[in-house]
């Protein structure tokens, strides 16, 4: 399999290389702090992908049951806990068998409705409620929904296999899975949600998928492996976005990738830089932008607005898809300049033009290269980014695994409510 590769040739000419180096230097430490064993252990159980052990055999054995039986599976969570699953899931899952329905994420009663009538269309239900401490008001809520749901669908000793609960021993929800005789799985303590992609949060939603997750895991521990070198491309990465933050003005960061199939990655992202950054009032804003779609509305500003951004372009050299563009000589359309030339051939044409063009407008852009959308690139990409966005939290001075501005709203929230 080949590996991902980061490039940097159009952010570095935007750099200052004594001030750079400062802050590589800053970076080198965090990551070397980050790699400690004996320091943060309560909150960098991530950095060791989840190992092929008891446990891992039994959630696969529970996927491939719920695989071979269901129709529907609703995947109940909010934020991480459900962020990197849907990414993977809706850019890999071949075939939609079982349906992946998402629930949790949100606090509207239409969107609930439409949930609730889509599945009545389905024979086989089966749920998957992923809650740290199972105190999120979204998917516990829900989870009282989908219950009721469930009781008005099957008989009472048919609901038990149906239901597996994601979360922390001894949290409210493993005694809710020993009371009801729900399968449980275990969400590390030492994770943040965030972080959560390579354990049973994120890994075992995709096994019932159908994702290679071996795979995937096979690509995590391969960036692991290429992060122990001294040339390290996620301290390169911290570093210079955070110079280019602190010494340049560069403080918003947009996730560019000219596939539709990365959209719901770039939504992981966005979660995994904006709360692990947005701290003490400063951080890089991160932000996405689908291509080419959105080159025909905020493509304008990238081009020609204020120069305070940077972009991270995520390429893929060969998608999986090809599509000929058919000669019509005789309709006059004047599109014959595009006779017998692939789709793809077209979209990296107008990726590496906006590369260019916004480059030489005046946006330092990162690029990270894949050479093909799989589990394995998937595996690396979620790992480069969660090591480069700690390494940038930590050279930034600030705590990159809580999230107290989340926690903030939250009280208030329950207060509200008469919690």
């Amino acid at each position: 399999m080949q590996d991902i590769r980061i490039e940097f040739s159009m952010a570095a000419p935007f750099a200052d290389e004594a001030l750079l180096a400062e802050t590589e230097k800053k970076a080198a430490l965090a990551y070397a702090d980050l790699m400690d064993p004996g320091k943060e252990a309560d909150v960098k159980g991530w950095l060791q992908p989840m190992e092929q052990n008891d446990a891992y055999k039994a959630m696969m054995d529970k996927a491939a049951e719920i695989r071979e039986k269901a129709d529907a599976f609703v995947l109940v969570g909010v934020g991480g806990s459900n962020q990197a699953a849907r990414a993977v899931i809706k850019a890999l899952q071949q075939g939609g068998t079982p349906e992946i329905v998402y629930a949790g994420n949100t606090l509207s009663a239409p969107a609930l409705q439409k949930v609730l009538r889509h599945l009545d269309s389905k024979k086989e239900i089966y749920i998957n409620v992923i809650a740290k401490n199972f105190e999120t008001l979204e998917p516990g809520s829900h989870f009282r929904v989908l219950r009721d749901y469930l009781r008005r669908r099957y008989p009472d000793e048919d609901i038990a296999p149906r239901v597996v609960l994601t979360g922390t021993y001894g949290s409210r929800l493993e005694e809710i899975a020993k009371e009801n005789g729900y399968t449980f799985l275990e969400f590390p303590v030492p994770v943040g949600g965030r972080y959560s992609v390579l354990t049973p949060v994120g890994l075992f939603p995709m096994a019932v998928a159908g994702i290679d997750i071996p795979g995937l895991l096979s690509g995590a521990l391969r960036m692991k492996e290429r992060l122990s070198d001294p040339d390290n491309p996620a301290v390169r990465y911290a570093a210079l976005r955070q110079h280019l933050y602190r010494d340049k003005g560069f403080d918003i960061e947009v996730l560019a990738s000219f596939e539709p199939q990365l959209d719901y990655f770039a939504k992981w992202w966005v979660q995994l830089f904006g709360e692990s950054e947005g701290k003490e009032k400063q951080g890089i804003f991160p932000t996405a932008v689908s291509y080419s779609e959105d080159l025909h509305s905020l493509g304008q500003y990238m081009q020609d607005g204020r120069r305070n951004l940077s972009e991270t372009f995520i390429s893929i050299e060969e998608p999986d898809g090809t599509v000929p563009v058919p000669a019509d000589p005789g309709f006059g359309d004047r599109f014959d300049y595009l006779d017998g030339m692939d789709f793809l051939e077209i979209n990296h044409a107008a990726e590496a033009a906006t590369l260019r063009a916004h480059f030489e407008g005046g946006v330092p852009c990162f690029r990270v290269i894949l050479p093909a959308l799989n589990e394995y690139t998937f595996g690396q990409m979620f790992y480069f980014f969660m090591i480069a966005c700690a390494v940038s939290g930590k050279t930034a001075g600030i705590n990159p695994f809580d999230q107290e501005g989340v926690e903030a709203y939250k009280r208030s929230m329950f207060r509200m409510l008469g919690k």
